[in-house]
């Protein structure tokens, strides 16, 4: 991985360990990895396909999450796609989103920057909520390893305290020929996401975009091709009545 410094301020004192290293995401040549039980391709409706009859939530599930659009491919030699490993909010585990970037060809590709590329500290649109690194589903057998030490609104509230300020490493990421990057990221209400009279975590619509760049040998500045992509995400209230 390739690095050189920057400083992104998002409010806070909080600052990042371990920037060198992509917490909860592995590159490796694909071996026709099924997605995680509940997840979908990004395709469907977020949750595996068609719903059933009568529902059964996971024990103290309060929110449920489903991805409900997502881009084109874009016109680079990566295909990011998105499932839902975790579409819950629960007392143990917020929502956590697997993302896997795909090379189809047959050469090494680096793309950058290296933790959005995976949509880690990645916000929605309006800023309500954002993605961290979840170590609990890490691919690279480091599960710690910056994984940032979040202050909570309280137990079991997915809702942060207090704004973060990190310092980044700008990187690249390889990923082999024919093959994927993989990580997961839970989803996080930021401190000044609306409170809701009935909980602490917001429901609604909600966008989130990033950008793909590709980084080839002799290539600088605007000669590095780019692409947004992003997709949509709605959060609905569990009626557990």
């Amino acid at each position: 991985m390739h690095t050189r410094r920057s400083l992104l301020q998002s409010g806070g004192l909080l600052g990042l360990a371990g920037v060198t290293g992509l917490a909860g995401c592995t590159a490796t040549a694909n071996d026709d990895d099924p997605l995680p039980d509940g997840g979908d391709d990004g395709s469907g409706d977020g949750n595996g396909g068609s719903e059933p009859s009568d529902r059964e939530y996971p024990p103290g599930s309060t929110h449920e999450a489903t991805i409900t659009g997502v881009d084109d491919a874009p016109d680079l030699p990566v295909a990011p796609r998105v499932s839902l490993a975790n579409p819950y909010v629960t007392e143990g585990q917020p929502v956590v989103l697997r993302v896997d970037v795909d090379n189809p060809t047959d050469e090494p590709v680096r793309i950058g920057e290296y933790r959005p590329v995976v949509f880690q500290y990645v916000y929605d649109t309006d800023g309500t909520l954002v993605w961290y690194p979840h170590s609990e589903r890490s691919t690279d057998g480091e599960p710690d390893r910056a994984v940032p030490d979040l202050d909570l609104a309280d137990d079991g509230c997915w809702r942060l305290a207090s704004g973060i300020a990190q310092t980044m490493e700008y990187g690249t990421v390889e990923i082999p020929a024919n093959g994927t990057l993989t990580a997961y990221v839970g989803l996080y209400a930021t401190a000044d996401a609306p409170e809701p009279a009935d909980g602490c975590f917001p429901t609604g619509a909600f966008r989130f975009d990033t950008n793909y760049t590709v980084f080839a040998d002799g290539m600088d500045g605007d000669d590095n091709p780019s692409a947004t992509w992003g997709f949509d995400l709605a959060i609905e209230t569990i009626d557990n009545d």
